[in-house]
Order: structure tokens, then C-alpha cells, then sequence
């Protein structure tokens, strides 16, 4: 009986500590539950969302045909028969302070309309802040179409400012051209995290337990000398480096020593 009791002490604790450690931040309709079915998105905004397309090139509805969170998700794609240019880009935006905002995690749905390959080099799926593009699908893939739960951002340092931002979803055309296939992008629980009660993650720190040590260093091991894009929580060394796609190795872990045994809440002293 002692035994269970202490257990079950150990067990809310252990989710007290899980609740400090990881907040939801509250971006508006993130699952697009507030909409019901939206036929035409040039026609009508989703609530607390600005829609930007460039008529008749895409096209956008909220609907059920595939949802994660709740019953309703948000589609935009790329219509074919039309010539496009590099570029040209169809989202749906609103405004948000990212100053505690530590991650963006969203869901997506990627097919064609006749099941052809999807080439990210011809048009891929886009994460923006502003107007920068800080995620997109892997372009070493020839292929995209699938389903990507728990997908992530981490909100880089410049945007976390005490200022509002303008923070999209889309799909953007890279290669100039006619399409003669659909590229449909399915976008759902949208949402962004705070980890460390504000204090935010630190390089390295991979389990998100707000602390850099060897429960991280095993996470890297596993991923070592692996190819990763720039956005990958597993590349330290630059984001901005000349060849992103380059494997984790010891560039990184030099990164990754610099917070040896460190913690969020001592660089929040």
C-alpha cells in the first residue's frame, strides 16, 4: 500500500514538473474549429487569420477531408494549367508576439491531385515569419507527398524582439512553369510551445528537459554523422552555413560542449 502511495506521489510530481517545463502559447484557430466548412478562401478569411493568394493561381478551403486536431483542417494548393513565377506564394497569416515563444509545431498533409511525384524543387510547402521563409519541406527529397505529424520550428533569436510578427503557412512556387498537376498542402493543429518556464531551450538540449547532458548526449549519437537540414534541432554549427545538409559531427558537438551540464534556468539568472 506505501508502495503505490509513493508511486502515485512520484507520478504527479513528475507531471507537475512536465507542466513547468512545456506551455502552449495560444495562437488563434490554430485547428480551424472556428470556421465550419469555407468553400473559397479568396472569397472569406479564416477567424483570426488574413488570407494572401494571387488570384487564379491557387486556391484554398477549410473542410474535414483530413484533420488531426478537432474536425476541421485548412488546404491550400497550387492549381494546374497555369504558368507561374519563381516565387508566387499563397498563405494565410496573422499577427503574433514570438518573444516567449520557444517552438512552432504544426501538422501537414502533402498529394497531388493524379498521385504524380511531388518535387519540392517545383513548389513546396512554407513556414514564414515576415517575409522570410524559416521552414520547407527537405528539398533533397524527389518526393514529398505524406503525412508529417509534430512537425517543429524553433523560433530563431532575432524574432523573439517584444514585437509582432507576422507568422504564415503557405505553399510557394520555386521553378517557373505551367503545371499540369495539383499540388494540395493540408495544414493542421497549429500551434506554438514555451519550454522552461520562458527561458526557452538551450543548443543541445534535445529532450527538451531543459537541461544539456547525457540523455542528450545519446540523442545525438543516434543521429551521428547523419545528413540534416538547416532547421534541424541536431545542426549547432550555423544554420546559415554553406553546405546545411552536411552530416552531425564534431562542428556541432563543439557547439553542443559549450552547454556541458548547463541549464535553462542558470542562463536565466
Amino acid at each position: 500500500m506505501k508502495t503505490k502511495a509513493i508511486v502515485g506521489v512520484m507520478c504527479i510530481l513528475l507531471l507537475g514538473v512536465g507542466l513547468l517545463l512545456a506551455e502552449d502559447c495560444q495562437i488563434f484557430n490554430g485547428s480551424f474549429e472556428l470556421d465550419e466548412w469555407i468553400k473559397n478562401l479568396a472569397a472569406k478569411d479564416p477567424n483570426g487569420w488574413d488570407v494572401n493568394m494571387p488570384t487564379g493561381k491557387f486556391q484554398g478551403y477549410v473542410y474535414t477531408d483530413w484533420k488531426t486536431d478537432g474536425q476541421y483542417n485548412l488546404t491550400l494548393y497550387a492549381d494546374w494549367f497555369v504558368t507561374f513565377a519563381a516565387g508566387e506564394t499563397a498563405r494565410v497569416s496573422q499577427q503574433l508576439n514570438l518573444t516567449d515563444v520557444n517552438e512552432i509545431v504544426f501538422d501537414l498533409n502533402l498529394y497531388t491531385y493524379n498521385s504524380t511525384l511531388w518535387d519540392p524543387k517545383v513548389c513546396t510547402p512554407v513556414l514564414m515569419v515576415d517575409n522570410d521563409v524559416v521552414w520547407q519541406a527537405d528539398a533533397t527529397k524527389i518526393d514529398i507527398r505524406g503525412q508529417y505529424l509534430n512537425l517543429t520550428y524553433a523560433v530563431g533569436d532575432k524574432y523573439r524582439d517584444n514585437k509582432e510578427h507576422k507568422l504564415s503557412l503557405g505553399i510557394m512556387v520555386n521553378s517557373a512553369g505551367t503545371f499540369y498537376e495539383r499540388y494540395f498542402s493540408q495544414w493542421d493543429a497549429f500551434q506554438c510551445t514555451t519550454f522552461c518556464n520562458g527561458f526557452g531551450l538551450l543548443p543541445g538540449d534535445f529532450n527538451h528537459d531543459c537541461f544539456v547532458d547525457a540523455n542528450d548526449v545519446q540523442l545525438m549519437a543516434d543521429v551521428w554523422l547523419d545528413k540534416v537540414q538547416s532547421y534541424s534541432r541536431y545542426n549547432l554549427f550555423d544554420p546559415n552555413e554553406a553546405n546545411p545538409n552536411d552530416g552531425v559531427d564534431f562542428r556541432d558537438f563543439a557547439v553542443f560542449a559549450d552547454y556541458w551540464l548547463d541549464s535553462s534556468y542558470q542562463q536565466g539568472q
